[in-house]
């Protein structure tokens, strides 16, 4: 069994609890200094794992563990959205974000998306701390639809969102729609929210990751518009706050929202599948609490201790690899000539 246990230099805080049930699963988690890269070479060469996981320090331990040629995983939080982390992402094997809005906020500077992956059960509570307030949102009398998504392409499906909520609004004069996200496709979603008559009552404004927080507690209704499963919605930050989520069935939506329990689940490109849905959740005051009380519930359950290890082992079994051995020389054989005149 000993030979088994593979071993983990992890930088950055473990939890106890988590550490012990990676024992269980095969990995000894052992914790190293990565103050200076000197410090950390050492560290690494003295210890032999078979991969690094880095919570802090990134870049640093990437080039380490780029030039001993040990498998690398970088975890990322909200306040690592930076520079750094994303060319540090480029260096590892995998790169996993706890939200959907921290592995976003990672691409735009230039992590690989291949790569980078969301694991829903490393959200931390620090990730979903964000103080910033959109201010029309700060009146509670308002009913609020959210979609916090950049405005990038057709693929993120704002016009789908934009004529489900024009039949909506009709005959519902007091919801209005937030389309949280900035980017090339801004200008032409503000002409059509004109052309739609919704002036006043839909907005295109730019917000960042702290914003969010903010945006989910305080939304009527959570939308993920996503066509694509590759660019998916923050709906694990709004399931972690306890807001209800209308999401397309596409990617990982379908994984993090359990249909009818958690969240609702609605066909990609089809605007009334996700206006009846939004009705519902609209009219419906208590099947929205309910709904985001659940999701609430079970983001709790994915940051168990069992729950975040059996992820971790997932990851690491894939990038993993035993340490060369060490080197023990090269052995020459006589040559016949010399073997002959012996």
């Amino acid at each position: 069994m000993r030979g088994s246990i593979r071993r983990v230099a992890f930088v950055g805080d473990v939890e106890v609890a988590v550490s012990e049930e990676l024992r269980g699963l095969g990995f000894r988690v052992e914790q190293i200094e990565s103050d200076s890269i000197v410090r950390a070479a050492r560290e690494l060469v003295r210890m032999r794992p078979t991969l690094v996981h880095a919570r802090k320090n990134h870049l640093k331990v990437g080039l380490v563990a780029h030039l001993l040629n040990i498998p690398f995983v970088v975890q990322a939080g909200t306040r690592d959205v930076n520079g750094l982390t994303a060319r540090a992402a480029r260096m590892a094997e995998r790169t996993l974000c706890g939200g959907a809005s921290i592995r976003e906020g990672l691409l735009v500077l230039g992590a690989p998306a291949s790569s980078t992956v969301v694991v829903r059960g490393l959200l931390e509570t620090k990730d979903l701390a964000g103080h910033a307030v959109f201010e029309p949102m700060a009146d509670s009398k308002t009913r609020w639809v959210v979609s916090a998504s950049p405005c990038d392409g057709a693929d993120r499906g704002h016009s789908d969102l934009l004529l489900a909520f024009a039949s909506i609004a009709r005959t519902r004069p007091e919801p209005r729609l937030l389309l949280a996200g900035a980017g090339i496709d801004s200008r032409s979603l503000m002409e059509q929210i004109e052309h739609s008559g919704l002036h006043g009552r839909a907005f295109v404004h730019h917000t960042t990751i702290d914003h969010l927080p903010g945006l989910f507690t305080r939304a009527a209704a959570v939308v993920a518009p996503s066509r694509t499963p590759n660019q998916p919605d923050a709906v694990p930050e709004a399931l972690a706050l306890g807001a209800p989520v209308v999401a397309t069935a596409v990617g990982m939506h379908s994984t993090w929202v359990r249909e009818g329990r958690t969240g609702f689940l609605v066909p990609p490109r089809s605007p009334g599948s996700l206006a009846a849905r939004l009705v519902q959740v609209l009219d419906d005051a208590q099947l929205a609490h309910r709904v985001g009380q659940a999701a609430m519930r079970d983001a709790h359950e994915h940051q168990r201790p069992s729950n975040v290890a059996l992820s971790l082992t997932r990851c690491w079994s894939g990038t993993a690899r035993p340490p060369p051995s060490p080197f023990a020389g090269m052995y020459l054989p006589p040559s016949r000539h010399r073997a002959v005149n012996a």
